[in-house]
């Protein structure tokens, strides 16, 4: 299922594939089918998609979006537990004709077809947090001083504080081990989210170095390769709205505010407290509220506000001020991409660890969503853009980034990986 920030790397690493004379096919939610094949890769549906999700469960986007953020365990046990066996059921469709399965981090019903036919697959891990390294430990969602304690502890008394923490959650998996059973796979104990999603065919880290290198525990061999670039609202040519285009020509940089393609659902008061945030700051603004609500805001644009429901990040945030954003692994990338400085305020899972990483760059500062408020918004900003260092810091961490191929490097890692496992 996944958000943009999770398709747009797998499509931009299938293309480079393509190029190179493989043979691509991305499975994954019947809604994105017509973004992957406009971006010319060939498409297999991989259920849930969110019109299941909606029907299952009785909810609709902003109320799947709300819930899981709010309870830890709602995307597990709702969202992707419950659908493991028809995603292996659709996988084996397509699995046993494939040479090597590219998996994301909750493909478990992927990594279960690919074991029993036999194919080798190679994780592909979006974000430093998945590796759950005890040399570089994560921030944890709703325990941030736990993440902060632990970075100080060392490797050994952090890697039994992570091994207590992955036993703690074992208990959600239990469905997964019923299901292996049933499949006369056999049994395992490693943690399926974290060392069960590894095998031998090794790892890549689809994200900068600068957000965290290889460590000694990350599974062997392992590439970090830098962000895959792919940035499309329809899957075809990235390209600003024309009316963007010209709002951006026509005076000082804007702020610009989004939360990404899944919290945007479920926005609570954000875009009312960002637009007041830059009306107290004098600054003009961009704001990306997704379909669902483009007509409700719609009625803010004005001179100096453009609303609208989606933009290409990577044309867009060079023109930014600044850029405030939820956390997003895509967003995050795209963001340091920009070489502009960045208020992020991390709503859950990942995304407070992308954003301390950001802080500890020095091009962003950090706002719960609790304290999001036009007040504390405009005076994080006013901090923010007041200080050259930022600037600075965010301009070389900008270029750094940009000069990264991920999806090449990635590419080539892969095939390399194809070419030794053949020889074995």
């Amino acid at each position: 299922m996944g958000s943009l920030g999770d398709l747009h790397p797998f499509i931009a690493l299938g293309r480079e594939l393509r190029d190179r004379g493989m043979t691509v096919v991305i499975a994954c939610a019947p809604t994105y089918r017509g973004k992957v094949e406009a971006a010319g890769i060939a498409f297999h549906p991989l259920r849930p998609g969110y019109e299941e999700l909606q029907r299952d469960l009785g909810m609709d986007r902003a109320q799947l979006a709300h819930a899981a953020v709010a309870r830890v365990d709602f995307l597990f046990r709702k969202l992707v537990l419950p659908y493991v066996r028809t995603a292996y059921e659709d996988m084996m469709r397509i699995m046993p004709d494939a040479d090597l399965l590219l998996s994301s981090s909750l493909a478990f019903g992927a990594r279960l077809a690919a074991e029993k036919c036999g194919i080798p697959w190679i994780a592909v891990i979006l974000q430093p947090m998945m590796f759950l390294s005890a040399y570089d430990p994560p921030a944890i969602p709703k325990a941030e001083w736990v993440g902060e304690a632990l970075r100080r502890l060392g490797p050994k008394a952090t890697g039994y504080a992570l091994w207590t923490l992955k036993q703690a959650v074992n208990v959600l998996f239990r469905p997964l081990h019923s299901i292996r059973a049933e499949l006369k796979l056999p049994p395992t104990t490693r943690n399926p989210l974290f060392d069960g999603q590894f095998s031998e065919a090794g790892a890549i880290g689809l994200y900068s170095n600068l957000f965290g290198g290889v460590q000694p525990d990350y599974p062997q061999p392992t590439s970090i390769t830098g962000f895959a670039g792919f940035d499309s609202e329809d899957g075809s040519a990235a390209a600003l709205d024309p009316k963007l285009a010209l709002f951006l020509r026509g005076g000082s940089p804007p702020l610009v505010f989004t939360l990404g393609s899944l919290i945007v659902n479920s926005p609570g008061s954000f875009y009312r407290d960002s637009l007041d945030a830059a009306r107290i700051l004098n600054r003009r603004a961009v704001l990306l509220v997704g379909d669902e609500a483009r007509g409700e805001y719609g009625r803010w644009g004005s001179a100096d506000v453009f609303v609208c429901a989606y933009a290409p990040h990577s044309l867009l945030f060079a023109h930014a001020a600044a850029v405030v954003h939820h956390g997003g692994i895509g967003t995050m990338g795209q963001a340091l991409r920009s070489g502009r400085v960045q208020l992020v305020v991390p709503f859950f899972a990942d995304q407070l660890d992308n954003a301390a990483r950001a802080v500890r760059l020095g091009v962003a500062r950090t706002l719960s969503p609790r304290r999001y408020s036009a007040a504390c918004v405009s005076r994080a900003l006013d901090g923010l853009l007041g200080d050259a260092r930022y600037a600075e810091r965010a301009r070389v961490v900008g270029e750094s980034v940009a000069a990264e191929d991920g999806a090449a490097r990635a590419a080539r890692f892969v095939l390399d990986r194809l070419e030794q496992l053949r020889r074995k």
